[in-house]
């Protein structure tokens, strides 16, 4: 009488269990390519693998009742321990078992290899995010596609020495004709990250390829499938693959730190991105009217995950605008501002205290302090920036600023020079370091001018700082030149007919620039310095007079960045500053100015 284990195997229930399960596996991974091929609902999958689950003990049990017999199939009761065994049952499920690992096997090389992401050994480590393409059935997830893309961009950004195009400069090749080496001529860079996103019954699918400028080759490229819950999975491996394919040199750790999602809830993250999208789009249409409703859907987000750092800074600026009757976004029509400056609070006090790393809380600082005009603290945190991140401009930037305010003149151009040699030609902030720079030195900023419109695709912003920075230089010929070229990349009307009023003035055509100055709404926000660049001083100092109280000192403090923008005229906005021990320079004229 053999003994169970013994008759388990004499009768090939292990051998059954062994070929069941790498059989169950394979089954299940292709099941897994039709559902995401087709687009299949997630219960789909789900009944496979069950109906897998439930067959295993079937399997079992048949091996345990049926003896395969010279004689043929046979009840294992009915069959007595004389009878010899048919060895062809034992060499069949081997040679299917060993079969089918063998494909098991191989699929998951593959897989693995597939996976694998492309070391780059370039040294100039810069890329740029290209808009995903949205393949969804019903078109309708262009927001979804939009927000993940600006994720995996800001995740990449925060790597310590990997160069970033900035959101503005990639997404202006959406739909874009132009091949990959061009586009990446034209935004500086020597990698794009291009991708698609397909979403549906709860599945969603992602592809990305990163592909090298200089020969238009891919590098890398995967396909991530999953159902919706996984989309901040996706997002983290997306960014950290890449960053590790274009071997940032930080460790894995700190890498996955700094592309992580900031938050665990996928419904707080697409509510995130939902804002993302929405915040582009009234901006584009510069609608004032939608302000809020953007607001709501941050408001909706942080109300989910209150310790979703990222979407509280969102907030935070959002609020900020709203105390800030000169800004574009400011709706006079809103809630009272007590109630918009506890919001504010709230927001930037929240950013502050769930911040990721030290730098995102000095910059959450750095905003609250900005508000408060605590110049003194902001010059202290953007020095705290440079130091924790020395290879990145956001530092620097702020300091070629902040010294610019305060009279600091040399320290402004040392650090808006060093802020350019970092990253030139792909931050955002390139028009702010001209404009700073100029203030500080015109002819400095000259040589910050001349590179950038060497580059193939300067952004409207670069143009509009260039010309006043040439302006002030007293390159008033070259500084014309600029203002066709703004006109045929942007549709900023007010910017431009600022453009031709500083040159007016610059050429001595007061007629001309009296003119242009009439066709302009007299509700502007450019109102001072509209009047300061046509000559009429006393007209621009008594229009702020009104806006030298508490309540309204980030309002007026935004005029600081102006070196004609004398700070005496306002009593307590002077009295801020010298508390703090800042003894900013006397205004001087705009070389350009109207003479009147």
């Amino acid at each position: 009488m053999r003994g169970f284990i013994e008759e388990l195997r004499y009768r090939n229930v292990f051998r059954v269990a062994a070929a069941y399960v790498v059989g169950g596996w394979l089954i299940a991974q292709v099941a897994d390519l039709i559902a995401s091929a087709f687009d299949l609902p997630n219960w789909v999958m789900q009944m496979v693998i069950i109906l897998i689950v439930l067959g295993l003990p079937v399997a079992l049990f048949l091996a345990w009742a049926f003896e395969l017999t010279p004689e043929g199939m046979k009840k294992a009761h009915e069959v007595s321990e004389a009878t010899p065994k048919n060895p062809r049952a034992g060499r069949i499920l081997n040679v299917v078992t060993i079969v089918m690992l063998l494909v098991a096997v191989g699929w998951l090389a593959w897989d693995k290899i597939h996976r694998t992401p492309v070391m780059i050994a370039s040294v100039d480590k810069s890329i740029a995010v290209l808009p995903f393409d949205d393949y969804s059935p019903d078109r309708n997830h262009s927001w979804f596609a939009d927000g993940l893309t600006e994720e995996i961009l800001n995740s990449l950004a925060r790597t310590t020495d990997l160069q970033v195009a900035s959101r503005t400069s990639s997404f202006a090749f959406r739909d874009s004709s132009e091949n990959i080496p061009s586009i990446a001529e034209g935004l500086g860079v020597n990698y794009v990250l291009e991708g698609s996103v397909r979403r549906g019954h709860e599945r969603l699918r992602v592809t990305a390829q990163l592909i090298r400028a200089a020969n238009d080759k891919h590098l890398w490229s995967e396909t991530f499938d999953g159902n919706t819950e996984d989309s901040i999975r996706i997002q983290e491996e997306i960014a950290f693959e890449i960053a590790a394919a274009l071997q940032t040199t930080m460790d894995p750790d700190e890498l996955a730190r700094m592309v992580a999602a900031g938050t665990r809830s996928v419904k707080a993250w697409e509510t995130y991105l939902r804002g993302l999208a929405l915040k582009h789009e009234v901006s584009k249409q510069n609608d004032v009217d939608r302000v809020y409703e953007v607001i709501d859907v941050f408001e909706e987000a942080v109300a989910i995950d209150p310790s979703f750092a990222d979407a509280q800074l969102q907030l935070a600026d959002l609020w900020e605008k709203q105390l800030n009757p000169t800004a574009t976004e400011y709706d006079p029509s809103g809630m009272p501002r007590a109630e918009r400056r506890r919001r504010y609070d709230a927001a930037i006090a929240a950013a502050i205290e769930h911040a990721r790393s030290d730098m995102t809380r000095t910059e959450a600082e750095m905003r609250a302090a900005a508000f408060d005009l605590r110049l003194a603290d902001q010059i202290t945190l953007a020095r705290r920036m440079a130091e924790l991140e020395p290879d990145k401009r956001v530092g620097w930037a702020w300091l070629n600023h902040l010294y610019q305010i305060v009279g600091e003149f040399d320290k402004s151009v040392e650090a808006g020079f060093r802020a350019w040699s970092l990253d030139a030609a792909i931050d955002v902030s390139e028009g702010a370091l001209i404009s700073n720079t100029s203030r500080a030195n015109a002819h400095d900023a000259v040589t910050l001018v001349d590179e950038i419109l060497r580059s193939p695709n300067p952004s409207p912003s670069v143009i509009y700082q260039s010309h006043r920075a040439l302006l002030a230089a007293d390159q008033v010929d070259r500084a014309g030149g600029l203002i066709g070229i703004y006109e045929q990349h942007s549709n900023d009307e007010d910017g431009l007919l600022l453009m031709q009023l500083r040159q007016a003035c610059a050429e001595g055509r007061v007629a001309d620039a009296d003119e242009v100055y009439a066709s302009l709404r007299e509700d502007s926000a450019s109102q001072w310095l509209l009047l300061k660049t046509l000559g009429f001083d006393d007209r621009a100092r008594d229009l702020l007079q009104p806006l030298d109280t508490p309540e309204n000192l980030v309002v007026l403090s935004g005029y600081l960045t102006y070196r004609s923008f004398e700070a005496r005229d306002y009593p307590f906005l002077w009295s801020v500053l010298t508390a703090q021990g800042i003894d900013r320079p006397v205004a001087r004229p705009m070389t350009y100015r109207c003479a009147r």
